[in-house]
């Protein structure tokens, strides 16, 4: 007799692989090879559309500091409101993608949106400033007067 603790044991099948069983193996398969034939016509490392805004945001004494990441964007395509205590940014791109030859083998377009919104509270809108460089946006939202938080040390003795 073996012991199943130490010996690997095979398992039989009772019943025959299901339909959904097969449709699904048969999924992952394609996907895996679709990925692999995209990798390999796609060896300029360009990608489809990066869906999210990766974005840190400071608090100073007497402001906060949003810096967001989006490179390879020109700045008239980047827009950023702020509407009562809801503060947007959003961008668009258009991309083409032209190998000339008379049978060429690839040509692309692609459009694409991206946008990220962030809820703030106690921010004085008429001093809010944005400025885009080198693919990063900052945007410098001040505090409202009574959003400062006021004090001072007390010592003790």
């Amino acid at each position: 007799m073996r012991d199943r603790n130490t010996m690997p044991s095979r398992r039989r099948r009772s019943e025959p692989m299901s339909y959904e069983g097969i449709e699904e193996t048969f999924n992952k398969y394609l996907d895996s090879f679709v990925g692999y034939v995209d990798n390999f016509f796609n060896r300029d490392g360009q990608t489809a559309f990066d869906s999210s805004i990766k974005a840190d945001i400071r608090e100073c004494e007497k402001e906060y500091i949003l810096e967001a990441e989006m490179p390879g964007y020109k700045k008239e395509d980047i827009s950023v409101e702020l509407i009562d205590d809801q503060l947007n940014i959003s961008a668009k791109r258009e991309e083409s993608v032209e190998e000339a030859g008379k049978n060429y083998i690839r040509r692309e377009r692609r459009l694409g949106t991206v946008g990220r919104s962030f809820t703030v509270h106690g921010i004085k809108q008429e001093g809010v400033k944005a400025e885009y460089k080198d693919g990063m946006l900052h945007i410098v939202l001040p505090k409202s007067e009574d959003n400062i938080k006021r004090g001072k040390n007390i010592e003790v003795k």
